[in-house]
């Protein structure tokens, strides 16, 4: 019978002389190889294999987009004074999922809450006023600024054409299905004051306005498109310019704008929220996980 003296090693199983240089070797191969998989895979396999892992799934993506609103609407009615807007700002963000027809063609659904800004201008001369003022009255439209929150689900659909590396422009359209969460019959009523050389008080601006859709969602409408590039982690980022167009008035009502000696002054007041900005999505392919998978089935 042959006879086998044991060795001692250390807990790794190897001589202790040789672990610490076989750790950094270890470490160094796992390093290397997480960095270059995702070129080596694609180097391994052709363009078409490669195309078809990386366009075989769904995806998923996370959205922000910063944007400029459409003004609000002052039409005046009757009298000499108008209530005037300006052009504001929102930001809208949530998560999308890319439902891919194709290689050149997607569903896209999303789920997105949103904040828009609007406003009102108003400016009276003091010699308007009897007694004059000493200042002229302004109603700045920074310090007008009300924010609007709202959710809203885009169903949009995607075309795309490809340059180089799997980079490519895109153009959407679609509907976007748009919801504003306040109290049923939600009725705002804003005023202007202002204190007359003999310390009184009175009401120069009263707006009166409605707010949200009593609470049914609403249809708007947006189309895009941008350029996208295919990252070295086969992620995408895509840049997107982006409209949005309304019909519903989320915010609709009337003001009156009253100086004493003078005829009464009215008009409408309404704002859709309508925009034109700029959108940046970060899109999960999940194709290296799948490259992966594709590769080591090549090589049993």
């Amino acid at each position: 019978m042959l006879k086998i003296s044991p060795i001692r090693v250390n807990n790794f199983g190897m001589k202790p002389s040789k672990n610490k240089a076989a750790s950094i070797f270890l470490l160094l191969f796992f390093l290397f190889r997480s960095a270059s998989y995702s070129q080596s895979q694609q180097n391994e396999i052709s363009k078409s294999e490669f195309d078809r892992v990386l366009y075989s799934h769904s995806h998923f993506s996370f959205t922000i987009s910063p944007y400029i609103v459409n003004k609000a609407k002052a039409i005046p009615l009757s009298g000499s004074y108008h209530l005037n807007s300006i052009y504001m700002y929102g930001f809208e963000g949530g998560t999308d999922y890319h439902s891919r027809f194709s290689r050149t063609t997607s569903a896209i659904i999303g789920f997105h809450g949103g904040l828009a800004a609007r406003n009102y201008k108003l400016f009276i001369s003091k010699n308007d006023f009897t007694p004059n003022l000493q200042y002229d009255f302004i109603a700045n439209g920074a310090l007008t600024r009300e924010y609007d929150f709202y959710i809203c689900i885009p169903l949009l659909y995607e075309k795309r054409w490809f340059t180089k590396n799997n980079n490519y422009w895109d153009a959407f359209g679609g509907i976007n299905v748009r919801f504003y969460p306040a109290p049923k019959e939600n009725v705002v009523d804003q005023t202007e004051i202002y204190q007359d050389a003999n310390g009184n008080q009175s009401v120069i601006l009263e707006l009166d306005y409605a707010l949200g859709n009593n609470n049914i969602p609403w249809l708007n409408y947006n189309i895009g498109g941008g350029y996208t590039m295919l990252l070295s982690n086969n992620n995408f980022l895509c840049f997107n310019l982006v409209a949005n167009f309304s019909n519903t008035k989320l915010v609709n009502g009337t003001y009156t704008i009253n100086v004493d000696g003078k005829p009464e002054s009215t008009g409408t007041y309404s704002a859709n929220l309508s925009y034109v900005g700029l959108s940046f999505s970060y899109i999960l392919t999940g194709a290296n996980k799948r490259m992966r998978k594709f590769y080591e089935s090549r090589l049993k």
